[in-house]
């Protein structure tokens, strides 16, 4: 035996000496057990009713909460700013959204916005990527830049008292970006790889097909991340170039949440970004291009193996400002937008398919999508697919929002609700989503009273409206060849789509 060897004995042999001793009482001092466990009485406390332990307990009633008056007013240089004081913490959140998202990424160069944000922090005014990370660390500052299809959002989460410098620096990185060449090919490189990565992976890639059988290469017909093939075509000079025609302060809209006065705040954003002009220049698509692919169809992502299948039914819906878009709310709850909805009790409680199955709206400022989708055991595919498609028939039909569906809709949302508003830099994300949707800066705190105006015969017309199962595309992801036949007894034509959403007519086997 080893030296080594020798130590970890005695040690080992310590730590049972040491735990015999300490369950004996120590040397000479018998063990005593502790005293059995006693159980809470079940009888009621001195003045309280007595407890009915044979019945479920109930929701508690929705309580009358809304979100603050949120302040407006807008800067000489056109900036607009929302802000709700709030001092439960000496935290402010601020959310800068520039009106000019992913829509803008040219034709082919998809990925261009998000990478052009990413490169905001790679270099700015004197600063290199590493010193910019540095001056936020010490400021206990946290930022970040997100690109959604119809804005971009660059986000500020620092200590109250830290406000102007880190309003500063953010000025420093939104003014006088450097796009270092060198950082440019890295940060490519790495979007390049996320692309490749996420090739592998079976929902991803049912998001791209979706895109591109819904919208074609459009307006809403390309994931904001870009693909591989779209972000190696895009070069330094189409990045400058880009900067310049969305990030400019005529038409933004800065959101501040947290521990500051409205005249600090007015003071602070006057001095660091009161003398920045201009307006932004990106072009944005005018109108919505006709879906370029049958709606009737099925669309099929190949991953041999797969034990799982990614199943989507989608179709599209107008956009945001849609006067129905509250009614669809309550109908889409009841039919898959909650734990206890028709959907996901069908596939998971009662057919045991799939651990989790939901349906949802995907609305933008020009158009949208309503889909169901589920990740399902392979062998169940086709049988997924019939129950997702007689849940849509039934709920514009034979089984329609039933009254008790219809309440519970509304009050799982209304009491879902201040959820949203846990923390400030939730509360800050919220409001910011108002202006990304070109919203006013009132509608959200209307939000609950609007829900609760949803009739019965509203949520049942907007199921009609919507839940038309000709009018739902079908794409899955998983090993195709153990379910394509019996896809193909739908009845429907049959494509198949590459990792990166293209899609053609599937050829019949020779």
């Amino acid at each position: 035996m080893n030296r080594w060897r020798r130590m970890a004995t005695s040690v080992a042999g310590g730590l049972v000496a040491a735990s015999a001793m300490a369950c004996s009482g120590g040397p000479g001092v018998p063990y005593v057990p502790p005293p059995p466990l006693q159980m809470p009485s079940s009888a009621p406390e001195p003045g309280l009713p007595p407890v009915d332990r044979s019945q479920l307990p109930r929701p508690a009633e929705a309580t009358d909460w809304s979100l603050p008056s949120v302040a407006e007013w807008t800067m000489p240089n056109g900036m607009r700013v929302w802000h709700l004081e709030q001092r439960s913490a000496p935290l402010v959140s601020v959310r800068m959204v520039f009106p000019q998202g992913a829509a803008t990424d040219p034709l082919g160069k998809e990925g261009l916005t998000s990478l052009t944000g990413d490169m905001l922090d790679e270099g700015a005014g004197t600063l290199n990527a590493l010193e910019i990370g540095d001056a936020f660390q010490r400021l206990a500052t946290s930022y970040g830049t997100s690109a959604g299809v119809d804005a971009v959002t660059f986000r500020l989460d620092m200590l109250a008292d830290e406000l102007k410098p880190s309003l500063a620096l953010a000025a420093t990185l939104l003014r006088q970006p450097t796009f270092p060449p060198a950082e440019f090919a890295r940060r490519k490189d790495l979007y390049v790889a996320g692309a490749l990565s996420r090739e592998s992976e079976p929902n991803a890639a049912v998001g791209l097909a979706l895109r591109r059988v819904l919208f074609g290469k459009g307006y809403l017909g390309a994931r904001p991340g870009g693909t591989k093939t779209s972000l190696k075509r895009i070069t330094l000079a189409d990045v400058k170039a880009h900067y310049s025609r969305i990030f400019r302060p005529e038409g933004a809209t800065v959101v501040v949440v947290g521990a500051v006065a409205a005249p600090a705040l007015k003071t602070a954003l006057r001095e660091v970004f009161g003398d920045w002009k201009g307006a932004a220049a990106a072009a944005v698509p005018a109108d919505v291009k006709p879906a370029p692919l049958p709606a009737k169809a099925i669309y099929l992502v190949d991953f041999p193996g797969a034990s799982q299948s990614t199943v989507v039914a989608a179709r599209r819906t107008p956009g945001v400002g849609e006067a129905d878009y509250f009614d669809g709310l309550v109908f889409n709850r009841a039919l898959g937008g909650a734990f206890s909805s028709r959907l996901n009790l069908n596939l998971r409680e009662d057919k045991g398919y799939t651990y989790g199955a939901n349906s949802y709206f995907a609305r933008y400022l020009r158009v949208g999508y309503h889909g169901l989708s589920a990740r399902v055991k392979r062998e169940t595919t086709r049988a997924s697919v019939d129950e997702m498609l007689r849940e849509i028939r039934d709920v514009s039909g034979a089984r329609p929002v039933t009254e008790q569906e219809h309440r519970e809709a509304i009050e799982g949302l209304v009491k879902g609700f201040p959820g949203r508003f846990e923390r400030l830099s939730s509360t800050a994300g919220q409001i910011a989503a108002e202006a990304e949707e070109g919203r006013d800066v009132g509608w959200l705190g209307a939000w609950p009273s609007h829900v609760q105006k949803v009739t019965l015969e509203g949520a049942r017309g907007a199921a009609q409206k919507y839940a038309e199962t000709d009018a739902y595309a079908l794409v899955i992801a998983g090993d195709t060849a153990t379910f394509v036949d019996a896809m193909a007894e739908l009845g429907r034509p049959l494509y198949t789509c590459d990792r990166e959403g293209a899609c053609a007519p599937r050829k019949a086997p020779r």
